[in-house]
């Protein structure tokens, strides 16, 4: 890596960028807030961060982002969190201002699975999968030593397996989720569910963080949210194992940092729902809420072809 890369992540409510030096280290860091009323507002702030003097030595600009996307036309065809955003073209708009750069654009998940094979816990794995736990829950997978992307850069998604969607008799349950769907894993497993799991027990709204302290102090409905988030990670950590036989695993993300509550439920969940001859396989890690991993792996978008 002859120049420095800027690393961009966005997330469901800020976006953090930083330099990645040779040395491997993140220099110049920062978090804004989202401005993403419209496209033109998105692509400005991005503008903005691209252009700031810390970064005119970078040639290669990666940037991951939740989707679905659109990775043949550069575009974010729309984000659950980010609901004014739709078909908005980020890496033509951002050639066009910075015509000496480089754009990458890749699904956030997937970036932070490039992130963890080549800074992160996933080194030297051939095969693993990633799951990335916020204000929703994303996942990228490593199979046979290269990134799944599917159609145009949508797979692995999933914080919309649909692991309540319908009763014995066929009808439609389970939260509704912001990709309009019923029962997605994301609207139980990650920051948001959480809270709303806990809202709907107590009545009170709190943070996920603030709930994990109280799960930690004894509170019944505390611990019971954060059982089911387990929970539901465990099956789909169970439904990924029976389809790939994949049985390495590795969470992070803010939620992350509550391995101890998460751990128990999750474990008991994919050893119920796998067979038996997968159980001594199973290896799953959690990363303490790592809050770089999405810039390492935007980044990395520019060393998985040289590795």
């Amino acid at each position: 890596m002859q120049y420095p890369i800027l690393g961009i992540d966005i997330g469901a409510t800020t976006v953090k960028y930083a330099l990645l030096q040779d040395t491997g280290v993140l220099t110049s860091k920062g978090t804004q807030r989202i401005r993403a009323a419209s496209n033109a507002e998105f692509i400005s702030q991005l503008q903005e961060i691209v252009s700031l003097d810390a970064f005119q030595d970078a040639r290669t600009v990666g940037i991951g982002s939740p989707g679905p996307l659109d990775l043949e036309k550069g575009t974010i065809i729309s984000s659950a969190n980010l609901p004014a955003i739709k078909d908005c073209a980020i890496v033509g708009e951002l050639q066009n201002s910075f015509p000496k750069k480089a754009f990458r654009l890749d699904n956030d998940a997937n970036a932070a699975t490039l992130g963890a094979r080549f800074f992160g816990k996933a080194k030297d794995k051939t095969d693993f999968a990633l799951f990335t736990l916020g204000t929703g829950v994303g996942g990228g997978c490593f199979w046979q030593n290269q990134l799944v992307r599917g159609y145009r850069g949508n797979a692995f998604e999933v914080g919309h397996i649909p692991v309540a969607a319908f009763s014995e008799k066929n009808e439609r349950q389970g939260r509704l989720c912001g990709c309009g769907n019923y029962g997605c894993a994301e609207t139980y497993a990650s920051a948001t569910g959480i809270q709303n799991s806990y809202k709907n027990l107590t009545g009170a709204s709190l943070t996920a963080k603030e709930i994990g302290q109280r799960a930690r102090s004894g509170d019944s409905h505390a611990i019971e949210a954060f059982n089911l988030a387990g929970h539901v990670l465990g099956l789909v950590a169970a439904t990924i194992t029976q389809t790939l036989n994949l049985t390495d695993f590795i969470l992070t993300g803010g939620v992350a940092a509550s391995e101890d509550l998460l751990r128990p439920a999750f474990e008991r969940a994919f050893l119920d729902h796998t067979l038996p001859v997968f159980h001594a396989l199973l290896s799953f890690v959690f990363t303490e809420g790592d809050e770089d991993a999405g810039i390492f792996g935007a980044a990395a978008l520019f060393l998985e072809k040289i590795q």
